[in-house]
């Protein structure tokens, strides 16, 4: 959720709450998941705190790259990077995920693994979804983890094939694999 700060120094900023997933949905996500992570390429969209692609590095991942457009996120992510020693396998952009979308292709390889948790209030999975797909970013074999909220049916996506659907109190957490 996005505060606008009122009064003080930072009056009239806008403050981005971060909102990180919670380690049994973490634990559920990666446990669906199973061997689809091992030796992937992962992209970690509006990572947040990063918990997506620090585990998938943790869990034998070969390299992330976490995108986020807010400095604080870029800042946890990079401690939680320090702190795990994966520096060398991982790349962090402090970046808008949209922009990121309609210009990464251009200079990343596409990616076995592609997690996706926007703010709940501001993106729905269909846009999302298609914008990953029309950046060419997804592997031939890849697949997407998407968090969204439970309000929000999985979307019908072209070139995508829903293979489960999970929800988590207020979240859910879906997966398609690639038809390509």
């Amino acid at each position: 959720m996005a505060v606008r700060i009122s009064s003080g120094l930072r009056r009239g900023k806008v403050h981005v709450e971060l909102r990180p997933t919670a380690a049994r949905t973490l634990e559920s996500v990666f446990d669906m998941l199973r061997s689809d992570v091992e030796g992937a390429r992962v992209l970690d969209l509006f990572a947040g705190t990063g918990s997506y692609g620090v585990i998938a590095l943790r869990r034998g991942a070969d390299y992330a790259v976490f995108v986020d457009k807010s400095r604080e996120s870029e800042k946890r992510m990079k401690r939680a990077i320090q702190q795990y020693h994966l520096e060398e396998r991982s790349m962090v952009l402090c970046e808008d995920v949209t922009h990121f979308l309609h210009t990464a292709h251009r200079s990343h390889d596409p990616f076995g693994v592609i997690f996706a948790d926007p703010p709940y209030e501001l993106f729905t999975p269909g846009p999302v979804l298609e914008q990953i797909m029309d950046s060419q970013l997804l592997a031939s074999n890849g697949i997407v983890v998407f968090e969204h909220s439970k309000r929000h049916a999985p979307p019908d996506i072209a070139g995508l094939k829903l293979r489960k659907s999970r929800v988590f109190g207020d979240t859910t957490v879906s997966i398609w694999d690639a038809l390509r």
